[in-house]
């Protein structure tokens, strides 16, 4: 909890220095704003992570599928 609320005086504290106010309510708002940028964009690399995977494991399927359909004939 206490490494949170650091990450999250930091982020205000930042947010106050970037626009030269010490308004709370103006520098809490700020500070949240960027806090919910950096989940989207977390979020956004998770998912596109996710498609590559799901991509490359469809690639895969598709050239195995005929091996081990030889790999049966074999048997």
């Amino acid at each position: 909890m206490a490494e949170l609320a650091a990450y999250v005086d930091e982020k205000m504290r930042l947010a106050s220095e970037a626009n030269d106010t010490t308004d709370f309510l103006r520098v809490a708002v700020l500070a949240a704003l960027n806090l919910a940028d950096e989940v989207f964009r977390h979020r956004v690399e998770r998912e596109d992570r996710s498609a590559v995977l799901a991509t490359r494991a469809g690639e895969l399927e598709r050239l195995l599928d005929p091996l081990l359909a030889a790999e049966r004939r074999l048997r």
